[in-house]
């Protein structure tokens, strides 16, 4: 009996040691991404009208690697600082294929948005990486309120997206691999 607690005693401090040996990955302070996945749900919807409404929901990961951990930010940051007015960290550019080639789709406002929460619960400094995953709607029936570009059926766009720390530092730009919405 004595043995297995000695036994047990030297495993544990044996996975310590090991546990302590593993070294902190070291990235840039400026935020790096990739494309990870996009996919597409299609699902109908009451339209709030007696009607329904089909839409394409999108969805799209990107994986990140930042070096001090200062993605993501709080609603009390951002009023507390002025460098954060119209802030956003989560950026998305759409291009539509026209003719064999993807032209840019502006949307007002701005596909994206605000990644509103701390990455780090302890708010320490030090290296991060992780998944974020970006979801956006698109409605059959407003085709055309998106862009007058857009057409009734079968539009393939990309997305663009990088993302920002609270140093403003602006990750490099992935593209995501093209999607077809409005089909039949």
């Amino acid at each position: 009996m004595r043995q297995d607690r000695i036994f047990l005693l030297l495993s544990l401090l044996a996975l310590m040691g090991l546990a302590s040996c593993v070294k902190e990955p070291e990235y840039s302070m400026t935020p790096a991404i990739r494309f990870e996945s996009i996919q597409k749900i299609t699902k109908t919807s009451n339209d709030g009208f007696g009607g329904k409404a089909k839409i394409d929901s999108v969805i799209m990961s990107i994986r990140f690697e930042d070096g001090d951990g200062d993605l993501g930010i709080t609603a009390a940051e951002i009023k507390a600082n002025s460098k954060y007015k119209d802030f956003r960290n989560f950026e998305v550019d759409v291009m539509l294929r026209k003719n064999g080639k993807y032209v840019p789709v502006t949307f007002s406002p701005k596909l994206g948005g605000l990644m509103n929460f701390q990455f780090r619960p302890d708010q320490k400094p030090g290296p991060i990486e992780g998944s974020i995953a970006y979801s956006t709607q698109f409605v059959y029936a407003f085709f055309k309120g998106y862009s007058p570009l857009f057409t009734e059926k079968n539009d393939t766009l990309k997305f663009q997206i990088s993302i920002r720390d609270k140093a403003l530092h602006q990750s490099n730009v992935v593209e995501t691999d093209p999607i077809v919405i409005f089909q039949d």
